[in-house]
């Protein structure tokens, strides 16, 4: 049976998208959440969340590991890493902690790429993408076989 993860970041206090997202993709079997939410931890069921350069006053970790039916993910906003090593750092701290999978946001920009065996993905801003694209989050699938698929969705479509 596929595994559907939900990756979302930097959606800045908006709440109603990420209810749209849970609506539009209930049976997801993780929704992952990359920082700067900026919204009380009860408004964040079910979303792994860690914290972002924006999250003042709520609190959640700086980095987070979810294992997801087998698969693990290291999940951090990526705000304290090397600026120009970003990348870089991801690759190791996904190796350091045994995942296969590296989600990040602050950037505010959409990545799916593959370094060093580690899949890195940045799902983009639910606010403001900074590379001129619509609001976006991301949708990994992940079949049978093992084959992974990252789709970069909009949050206007959802609507």
């Amino acid at each position: 049976m596929a595994i559907e993860v939900i990756i979302l970041s930097d959606n800045h206090g908006k709440v109603k998208v990420m209810d749209q997202i849970r609506e539009a993709y209930p049976n997801a079997d993780a929704y992952l959440h990359c920082g700067d939410n900026e919204l009380r931890n009860s408004d964040m069921e079910p979303y792994h969340a860690v914290t972002g350069n924006n999250d003042y006053f709520y609190t959640y970790p700086e980095q987070l590991v979810v294992n997801v039916k087998g698969h693990r993910f290291f999940i951090t906003h990526s705000h304290t890493l090397r600026y120009g090593k970003r990348i870089e750092d991801l690759v190791m701290l996904a190796k350091k902690n045994q995942c296969e999978f590296a989600c990040y946001g602050h950037t505010h920009i959409f990545d799916d790429q593959i370094v060093d065996g580690i899949h890195i993905i940045n799902p983009g801003s639910l606010y403001y993408n900074r590379d001129g694209s619509q609001p976006s989050f991301a949708r990994l699938t992940i079949d049978d076989e093992g084959n992974t698929t990252v789709e970069k969705l909009y949050a206007e479509d959802l609507q």
